[in-house]
């Protein structure tokens, strides 16, 4: 039970992966998170779909990692975040005769599309047989 209270008000934003598709051990990983933040920071740490997966004690901690990666057997290492900041926007009403292409290559100035492009049907157009599509994007 002693445990489980030191893992309580963690989040996804409390995590870090790290060497996806890699061969590091769970032990050498958090040994190199420790030595960089702090042994007693680290709250937990397994393996998840071939990469190692830290929760850490602060959401500082766990994006310095990110920021300056880790060093492991002598070789630097990439930390990646668990989460991926991202919006979702839908478009309504857009004419026909404007392509996807467009509508990407306009978004795309305002950050990275990270996700392709969807139509979504709503029940008026099935029913009234309109030519207005809707997309929808993610944007990080």
């Amino acid at each position: 039970m002693v445990a489980n209270a030191t893992l309580n008000g963690l989040s996804r934003r409390h995590g870090v992966k790290v060497g996806a598709g890699s061969v590091l051990s769970v032990e050498e990983v958090a040994l190199a998170v420790g030595q960089e933040i702090g042994h007693g920071s680290v709250k937990s740490a397994a393996r998840m779909n071939r990469a190692v997966v830290l929760f850490v004690e602060q959401v500082e901690q766990a994006n310095r990692l990110v920021e300056t990666g880790i060093t492991v057997g002598g070789q630097f290492v990439q930390v990646t975040p668990l989460t991926q900041p991202a919006a979702r926007i839908t478009l309504s009403n857009v004419p026909p005769f404007i392509s996807d292409e467009f509508l990407e290559r306009e978004l795309s100035r305002h950050g990275k599309l990270v996700s392709p492009i969807r139509k979504l049907m709503s029940g008026r157009e099935k029913k009234w047989g309109t030519s207005c599509q809707s997309d929808r994007l993610t944007f990080p």
